[in-house]
């Protein structure tokens, strides 16, 4: 005699455990090299696995661009995330800052600002560092737009005279937008402006310099130890 059907909270309780188990055998996977095992999880019906199975063929150094690609149209936001922490560089990101999950904004500012050689985002990051509504976006962009324009301040690495002019101009404007916008964001929440100052800092600006030193009398604490840091003076 077949047993009797599970009612609906065992069913869903059995199904969040399979789930679990095998999200479990996906990251499995990456520490036994066996990509092949965390391939098959990429199409499972659970976000959870699929984002595991992104990271375990990550491990394996198996995860394609054509792999990443496809996650980044994923349906659900985490496996999105995902995709867009591990992103090899040839993958266009900028578009994912204007999506409509916060976590996929976060983490594509994020990972461009590792990209500290390209100025491409640098508009959309600035639009998210002065716009965005949540501020751990805001944060993020910031913290990118200091990198980048960091980066950007090397000489570009061309050999034509013509197009290294076209470069540098680039790159100028690039790095005169982030100057803009790292200011403006010396008015927002204390976690910003703390990363805004690390942008500022390495501007050979008097409107930069002039910032970094008015943040030693910042009210909030943690602003006026970066400050003092970048400084090297005592703060109060």
């Amino acid at each position: 005699m077949p047993p009797p059907p599970a009612a609906p909270g065992q069913a869903r309780a059995g199904h969040a455990h399979d789930a679990h188990e095998r999200r479990l055998e996906a990251v499995l996977a990456g520490h036994r090299g066996d990509g092949r095992t965390a391939a098959k999880y990429l199409a499972d019906e659970d976000a959870k696995v699929r984002a595991a199975a992104l990271g375990a063929l990550a491990r394996c150094g198996e995860l394609s661009a054509a792999h990443v690609r496809s996650a980044l149209d994923d349906g659900a936001a985490e496996v999105r995330m995902r995709a867009a922490e591990l992103a090899p560089p040839e993958i266009d990101l900028i578009a994912l800052l204007g999506d409509p999950d916060a976590s996929v904004v976060d983490a594509a500012a994020a990972a461009l600002g590792e990209r500290d050689w390209d100025p491409a985002p640098v508009p959309e990051l600035c639009r998210i560092a002065l716009d965005h509504d949540e501020p751990l976006c805001r944060e993020s962009a910031v913290a990118a737009l200091g990198a980048i324009a960091a980066g950007l301040g090397e000489a570009p690495a061309v050999t034509d005279a013509a197009q290294g002019a076209r470069a540098r101009a680039g790159h100028d404007d690039a790095r005169a937008r982030s100057l803009d916008v790292l200011l403006a964001a010396m008015a927002d929440r204390p976690q910003i402006r703390r990363r805004a100052l690390l942008g500022l800092h390495q501007f050979d600006d008097d409107r930069a310099v002039e910032a970094v030193r008015a943040s030693l009398e910042d009210r909030d604490r943690q602003v006026r130890a970066v400050a003092g840091e970048l400084l090297g003076v005592p703060v109060r």
